[in-house]
């Protein structure tokens, strides 16, 4: 066993721990100092992170959002990724997806430049996710994977009956009482399903019409 997967392993659960606390914590936007923290944090991990941590994630990464995404029923017009990253997630909405418009956010600018560099079909915008810079039922679907979801923006931008993807690699292993209290949080917006996977978890939200 890889010594450096053991603790990626033990360190995966507490990131999205982190997560689901922020997003009951700080549901009406980010403070000042996350975003510096985030903006330093990745001005330097950018350029590698498909490497250092996708890559070194392997299948497990994304076993969760694979699994999130074949439970779609929507066949969705319009997409709104957000926490894309490098552009991970919107990669595979583009696959899947062909003739949809997407939509992509990120809160760093270094992140969304190596996104945009790839991918310069999709959309990209800098926006705290708390804040889209969306008009209110834009969307059809809307995808988070591995980032604090503020859910009450993301079901403004979403239409009626459209649905609400939230995927982590290591969700499964947050503990229960954190997942209950913020599952208790999502079902305001309308009906939802979840599952685990492996050590992942998915959250599939569809909007009440």
């Amino acid at each position: 066993m890889s010594q450096r997967w053991l603790p990626q392993r033990m360190i995966s659960p507490l990131i999205d721990l982190s997560y689901m606390l922020m997003s009951l914590l700080f549901a009406a936007g980010f403070p000042r100092w996350y975003e510096r923290l985030n903006a330093w944090h990745y001005r330097y991990q950018a350029e590698h992170y498909d490497g250092h941590v996708i890559a070194f994630g392997g299948t497990r990464y994304a076993q969760a959002l694979e699994s999130g995404l074949q439970a779609l029923s929507v066949q969705p017009k319009r997409i709104l990724d957000v926490n894309t990253g490098t552009g991970f997630v919107a990669q595979k909405l583009l696959a899947l997806f062909p003739e949809a418009q997407i939509a992509a956010t990120d809160l760093s600018h270094a992140m969304l430049a190596q996104a945009q560099r790839r991918f310069p079909q999709i959309e990209f915008a800098r926006a705290d996710t708390a804040k889209l810079p969306f008009a209110d039922e834009s969307f059809d679907l809307v995808t988070l994977h591995n980032g604090p979801p503020h859910l009450a923006e993301m079901n403004r931008v979403l239409r009626p009956n459209g649905q609400m993807l939230i995927a982590y690699t290591s969700g499964a292993r947050v503990p229960r009482f954190v997942l209950r209290r913020w599952l208790r949080s999502a079902h305001q917006f309308g009906r939802v399903e979840w599952r685990c996977s492996g050590d992942g978890l998915w959250v599939l939200l569809t909007k009440s019409s």
